[in-house]
């Protein structure tokens, strides 16, 4: 028991004063990185984007703006696997830390136009149109999806219009 005791004062003794004592403290812990994300946003590959970007996102040292990101890539990479109901909430999360993301209403309008839910498709490509009036995918979307409202309410009046009076 005697060597143990003096073995481990000598290993405290010549490390550097910091390392022996275990710091609990958030900031003292180093930030996340986010290359693993990038990667494998870039590589296009889902499976990963959805886990390592995952991890990201729920590191709470995680910065700000890689959060972000993390989270506009695994939203995208939810939408591919027509994991629609995950990838809004991955939209809504980031749209939450920066409302000025006209990428981010087209893409969950596209989400919503899918699901469809079209007065919200078309509230969220207007959004990005607002932000950004040169966003043209935000604009295509947005014109279709008039057009086809256009269309539903010419097609419902014409089709009360062909019923019987009620009596």
């Amino acid at each position: 028991m005697l060597h143990y005791f003096t073995a481990l004062v000598l290993i405290l003794s010549v490390l550097p004063h910091d390392a022996h004592a275990i710091s609990t403290d958030p900031a003292s812990t180093p930030l996340v990185d986010p290359a693993p994300c990038v990667a494998a946003a870039a590589a296009d590959d889902d499976d990963k984007i959805i886990a390592v970007c995952g991890a990201l996102i729920d590191n709470e040292k995680t910065l700000r703006t890689d959060r972000i990101k993390a989270l506009v890539a695994r939203g995208s990479a939810y939408g591919r696997k027509d994991q629609v109901d995950r990838a809004i909430a991955d939209d809504d999360a980031a749209l939450g830390l920066d409302p000025t993301l006209a990428d981010t209403f087209n893409a969950r309008g596209e989400l919503w136009r899918k699901k469809g839910d079209r007065p919200r498709a078309l509230a969220d490509f207007g959004a990005a149109i607002r932000l950004n009036p040169r966003l043209e995918a935000a604009r295509a979307n947005y014109k279709a999806l008039a057009l086809e409202l256009e269309r539903i309410g010419a097609q419902m009046a014409i089709k009360n219009k062909a019923s019987p009076p009620l009596k």
